[in-house]
């Protein structure tokens, strides 16, 4: 027996269809011409959709990017029909392939998290997509999980590969530190004006000076810190944990000689990190007593 329909549901399925429809095109080369991705193939492609679903496409609404590449988030067409959508003067979106109104995957779904919020619908004809019907939702679905899995992919490769620069004794991307300037050339750093600065913080550590003494010192001496700012004990700690001053590479558990000129000697900065280390701990044990 066929189940019969509301009348809510109807009027809510009629709403749509009479609902007007938008259309977006784009082309941004000549090849896409000569591929068929023309704009009148494309306004031919949407037209026919649009009359074998029964939607009406409102002329004012069919909005054309020419020349424009999909790469670029400033397109006008595109953006004045989001725009459209928003003041809810469309309700659906139609458009030949994924590619004329996003660049990747997560474009893709970005835009259309944000037509469905502003309860506009979009149709792909050439991926048979809608994200009015269930089979849409679950093209998304799909979608979503590929977005999710290439950028996984992505921060994996850049993380392999500074992995194997560090390695190699190489810069894996990490920003020049106070006292080094970055040499784009040889991709590695060189002491700057700083360096002095560094080493003075180092020697009077291991002399036996207090991070905050030697923080207080600095300021009076109206020392900048690397964002123009005032020294503190934390400040002071940072630069003394850091080994790129020894020359060491430090990166995710690799630990190498860097190809660029210490400020520190290696045994020096060995020898702060013992102490900083028990300092530490013996602040804890303090601690846990109270």
């Amino acid at each position: 027996m066929a189940r019969k329909v509301t009348k809510g549901t109807g009027s809510r399925q009629q709403a749509q269809i009479d609902a007007c429809t938008g259309a977006y095109i784009r082309v941004s080369t000549d090849k896409q011409v000569d591929e068929g991705f023309s704009l009148e193939a494309q306004a031919a492609k949407i037209r026919a959709q649009c009359q074998a679903q029964g939607w009406r496409l409102c002329e004012d609404h069919i909005y054309i990017d020419a020349g424009v590449s999909g790469k670029s988030a400033d397109r006008p067409e595109f953006k004045r029909m989001l725009l459209a959508a928003r003041a809810g003067t469309i309700k659906r979106i139609v458009a030949v392939k994924l590619d004329r109104l996003a660049r990747n995957t997560r474009d893709f779904l970005a835009t259309v998290d944000s037509l469905q919020a502003m309860g506009c619908e979009l149709c792909l004809i050439r991926e048979g997509f809608d994200t009015g019907s269930a089979q849409g939702k679950f093209f998304l679905t799909l979608l979503a999980a590929m977005a999710e899995l290439e950028l996984a992919t992505i921060k994996e490769r850049t993380l392999d590969g500074r992995k194997q620069k560090a390695e190699k004794g190489g810069n894996n991307g990490a920003r020049a530190p106070y006292g080094y300037d970055y040499d784009a050339t040889t991709e590695t750093f060189t002491p700057n004006d700083r360096a002095g600065v560094v080493a003075g913080i180092f020697a009077a550590y291991l002399s036996g000076a207090t991070l905050r003494a030697i923080a207080d010192r600095l300021n009076a001496d109206n020392v900048p810190t690397a964002a123009g700012g005032r020294w503190y004990a934390s400040t002071v700690a940072y630069i003394l944990r850091n080994g790129l001053y020894a020359g060491l590479l430090q990166w995710d558990g690799v630990e190498r000689q860097g190809a660029w000129s210490p400020i520190v000697d290696l045994a020096d900065y060995k020898k702060v990190q013992t102490t900083l280390t028990r300092s530490e701990g013996a602040k804890r044990r303090h601690a846990a007593k109270r």
